[in-house]
């Protein structure tokens, strides 16, 4: 026999999920592990599935809970979305967003438009998760992320999400002053070269990789997998990599012993993009941060 589903099972479920403990997700909600307990039995119950398995490592997913966890994610994030908007829509200033973003983003515009957003809207919390598109997309789909400024593989993006462009960007090659090929004139040269590059998933790495294809590099190339911006540059200044970078961070950053390549073949524009759910409006208040990051990137 199913019985009703209720809002409070669901919430259960949720945090259990999140942290894989029954003992964390009470803490978390302020419950006696019996009571989380029985939530979740009604819950299966109401469902007739089983959605949890205890092991000594934590608390698992079935089959059945994996495929109800994205939509109880999405049900708990859209009402707290709901909730939150008709607040705003009331003149309630405050509530949470959740951004993604990438490196090139989070160390040129996010600094700018942050310290805006914080003196118009001081009761607002901001939450930034820095990332390729590729670790945004689940965020975005189940309504933990409000959007997220990211490129995108050719302009390729799936049918449930939709992308404004924002800006673009050239990316330079960058490797020490003293490095054997510092004098290089054309990708070409750089071949024999151990690189240090992003993920490439997804977004402006993974057109990269395929445009040094191209010029005849191998993948294997790509000695080291980095997604930190400060661990690359570390990495290429104290050994003879080699890596690629948006010209604005290492304009931010300073080069001190690393320079940058004056190519003739130089390396594609990277274009940023706000990704956000399609047909899913944003929040007053994410509208406003949404709206603050286009007027900045039109500087950029």
């Amino acid at each position: 026999m199913q019985y009703p589903i209720k809002l409070h099972q669901i919430r259960a479920f949720v945090e259990v999920s999140r942290r894989g403990s029954i003992r964390a997700a009470a803490r978390e909600l302020g419950l006696s592990q019996p009571g989380l307990t029985k939530a979740i039995r009604e819950l299966e119950e109401g469902l007739g599935a089983a959605l949890l398995v205890r092991t000594s490592q934590g608390v698992t997913l079935t089959d059945s809970g994996r495929a109800f966890d994205q939509h109880a994610h999405l049900i708990i994030e859209e009402l707290r979305r709901a909730r939150e908007n008709v607040e705003q829509l009331n003149g309630v200033l405050r509530g949470q967003i959740v951004m993604g973003a990438s490196a090139t983003v989070a160390r040129t515009l996010l600094p700018q438009v942050v310290a805006r957003f914080r003196r118009e809207l001081p009761n607002v919390r901001l939450r930034v998760i820095e990332g390729q598109l590729s670790s945004m997309v689940a965020g975005l789909r189940d309504g933990e992320l409000d959007f997220s400024i990211n490129t995108l593989s050719s302009g390729v993006l799936d049918s449930d999400l939709e992308a404004l462009p924002l800006f673009s960007t050239p990316f330079v090659v960058v490797l020490r002053q003293d490095h054997p090929r510092a004098g290089a004139t054309r990708l070409k040269e750089l071949i024999d070269c151990d690189w240090v590059l992003p993920t490439a998933r997804s977004g402006y790495y993974a057109d990269l990789a395929d445009t040094l294809e191209r010029h005849g590099f191998s993948r294997d190339q790509v000695s080291v997998v980095c997604d930190s911006f400060t661990t690359s540059l570390n990495l290429i200044q104290h050994s003879e990599m080699v890596g690629a970078f948006a010209s604005q961070m290492t304009a931010q950053h300073g080069m001190g012993e690393l320079m940058e390549l004056t190519l003739d073949d130089p390396l594609p524009l990277a274009t940023f993009h706000m990704i956000k759910r399609r047909g899913v409006p944003l929040t007053p208040v994410a509208a406003r941060l949404a709206k603050l990051f286009e007027y900045a990137s039109r500087d950029a």
